[in-house]
């Protein structure tokens, strides 16, 4: 989790839109990330498809095939780098 969700080094995001892009996950990591969406405040890595989803959906995905991070584990996740702050946060 970067220290500063509002803050986050070019290189960093960099890195994370690369996993973004060149992660495929097999159907059983994509069911994780999907309920993972559905677990998470935001409905997803943030509450709107900018820069910031595409970043932490490329964390997930490393995080699930790096470390068999569940769909619990990514929606905690997201949920502690929230930094939007706008309208599209879910009721849990």
């Amino acid at each position: 989790i970067p220290p500063d969700t509002y803050d986050i080094p070019v290189s960093l995001a960099r890195e994370l839109l690369d996993y973004q892009k060149n992660i495929v996950l097999t159907q059983e990591q994509q069911n994780i990330y999907d309920n993972a969406v559905s677990l998470s405040h935001e409905g997803g890595p943030c509450c709107c498809k900018c820069w910031r989803w595409y970043a932490f959906e490329g964390l997930a995905k490393y995080l699930i095939t790096e470390y068999d991070f569940n769909a619990e584990q990514i929606a905690e996740i997201w949920d502690l780098e929230d930094g939007c702050g706008g309208t599209g946060h879910t009721t849990h």
